[in-house]
């Protein structure tokens, strides 16, 4: 049950940030705080992440929808075979990012992004995130560490 709630408060958080940064910041803009070590802004990504692979915002949407699956997949297995807590930790980190992206982008076309980096590279400047990208990067590192470490012992 605890890894159910953890996936509904994670997409729960960032809706809530994201429903905010559509209704009190204009698109485009910028505000820089914590001395300028975090950029508040509001991006509409209609794209994957990064732009690394143009597509189309049907494409993106079966691409997510793909890999929600195989994740809710591998999630589910390990919650009726008593898989390890820090897999189902790592897969809730990534289906509660990955579900609220998912419905930004199945509902308004686009996942907003609202956070970057002030740093002086601005390649690295530019790139915008939100809070379920977070979530989704610890999680995929979580579950991957999850996978090297030795099992407890029930199935060999």
């Amino acid at each position: 049950m605890f890894f159910i709630l953890l996936i509904a408060g994670i997409f729960l958080l960032d809706y809530t940030l994201k429903e905010h940064t559509d209704s009190t910041r204009l698109k485009g803009t910028k505000q820089e705080i914590l001395g300028g070590k975090l950029i508040l802004r509001n991006c509409h990504n209609e794209g994957t992440a990064f732009g690394l692979y143009k597509a189309g915002k049907k494409e993106c949407l079966t691409a997510s929808a793909f890999a929600l699956g195989g994740v809710t997949w591998e999630f589910v297995r390990h919650l009726i075979s008593g898989g390890s807590k820090i897999a189902k930790l790592g897969l809730s980190f990534i289906l509660g990012g990955g579900l609220s992206n998912y419905f930004d982008r199945h509902t308004k076309g686009y996942v907003t992004d609202y956070v970057s980096f002030g740093v002086k590279n601005p390649k690295i400047r530019n790139l915008v995130f939100n809070v379920s990208d977070f979530f989704i990067l610890a999680g995929t590192v979580i579950w991957a560490v999850s996978s090297i470490l030795p099992s407890s012992g029930k199935k060999k």
